[in-house]
């Protein structure tokens, strides 16, 4: 399938040091519209909908950022510290969005599975159905983000 020149666009701005060191890509070699269709089917497949998981996981990063560095509890197993850093960051789709630059860590204690995303991670989920690529440092499996936030979470 030819890819559009907004989704070029999009993509370059995913390129390692134009937003951000390391990309939004990692090392996956499937286009955009690829990734995100794999991840869409997936989330469906799962019974979940990108909507529900992004919301949950502003929760979890809001209630992460009161921490204030501090792991706090989000859940019966789940457990997540925010890392402030410095500045802001746009969103790649150029949909205007800026975002505090920062991660959380959420760690499924039970198990000791560790997630780690962004404000730009859950707004690109909620927005655009982007979990980033494959070996990206902020890529989101869904199979592994049903895994954490499913029944016991």
């Amino acid at each position: 399938m030819k890819t559009s020149p907004e989704e070029r666009r999009i993509t370059e701005r995913m390129q390692p040091g134009v937003l951000s060191r390391d990309g939004f890509l990692g090392e996956d070699r499937r286009s955009l519209g690829e990734i995100i269709d794999a991840d869409r089917s997936s989330v469906l497949t799962l019974g979940f909908d990108q909507a529900t998981l992004a919301a949950r996981l502003q929760e979890i990063l809001e209630a992460a950022m009161e921490g204030m560095g501090a792991p706090v509890r989000v859940g019966l197993h789940l457990e997540a510290v925010y890392r402030e850093s410095m500045g802001r960051i746009p969103c790649p789709f150029g949909d205007g969005a800026r975002f505090p630059k920062g991660e959380v860590e959420l760690t499924d204690t039970s198990c000791s599975e560790t997630l780690r995303f962004t404000p730009l991670s859950v707004h690109m989920i909620a927005a655009h159905g982007f979990f980033q690529g494959r070996g990206s440092r902020y890529r989101i499996s869904p199979h592994a983000l049903a895994r954490v936030l499913g029944p016991r979470g």
